[in-house]
């Protein structure tokens, strides 16, 4: 991706050693993973997805950008395969910041041993981990939150009585998508781009093509009448 819109940045490794409470990283891995949603939804995916190749711009945890991307696959069931590697991917670095293990933490020792690991992640956010982890749910970690968050509003809602319980029905019943659309607009504009020149090119080789088959012709038929 360009890299000329934002003069400040640093990779997810730089920005958690600075930003290593619970609250921060939680944060900073949401909006991680409402970008790769928006990545996924322009038909790309990641293709080095390492802590290096993900910068925080601007010191803004809204901010992501995630460096080496390519095209989903056309084919619908390798693209929910990539689209699901990018969220088990996404899961296994957090939880390998949680319990700062990222550089020894692999794959086969997390799934056998995830109740043990889950001991320091956030308490709330537990069932998802081992969902991604040790079932292959490929759920993105936003969906999870709004969903947990509006069914926490719904309980509350019971448990609150009567009187107070219609004013918080008038005033607020569920929160909406999250989504950080305006931001990731500009942060991944090349998506659009890149995917306008390939258009712009799949038109004009065929163009091109007709056109020199049609300059032969008309070369050979006046070259006949000489």
């Amino acid at each position: 991706m360009g890299k000329d819109k934002y003069d400040e940045r640093c990779d997810l490794l730089e920005y958690i050693s600075e930003h290593h409470n619970e609250e921060d990283m939680r944060d900073v891995f949401l909006n991680m993973d409402i970008a790769l949603k928006y990545i996924h939804e322009h038909n790309y995916c990641i293709e080095v997805f390492h802590p290096s190749k993900i910068e925080i711009l601007e010191d803004m945890p809204d901010h992501i950008q995630f460096d080496n991307l390519m095209e989903l696959s056309k084919d619908n069931i390798k693209k929910k395969d990539m689209i699901r590697e990018d969220i088990y991917n996404s899961a296994f670095i957090q939880i390998g910041f949680y319990t700062n293990t990222l550089k020894s933490l692999t794959p086969e020792f997390l799934n056998e041993n995830f109740d043990e690991v889950a001991r320091f992640l956030p308490e709330g956010d537990i069932p998802y981990y081992r969902g991604v982890i040790q079932r292959g749910a490929s759920v993105y970690f936003s969906e999870y939150v709004l969903e947990k968050t509006n069914r926490d509003i719904e309980q509350l809602e019971r448990e609150i009585d009567g009187d107070n319980n219609r004013v918080l029905q008038k005033t607020n019943k569920t929160i909406g998508e999250l989504d950080n659309d305006k931001i990731n607009d500009k942060i991944y504009h090349q998506i659009n781009g890149l995917r306008d020149v390939a258009f712009v090119s799949n038109l004009l080789v065929p163009a091109l093509v007709i056109l020199g088959i049609f300059l032969i012709g008309l070369f050979c038929w006046i070259i006949s009448l000489i």
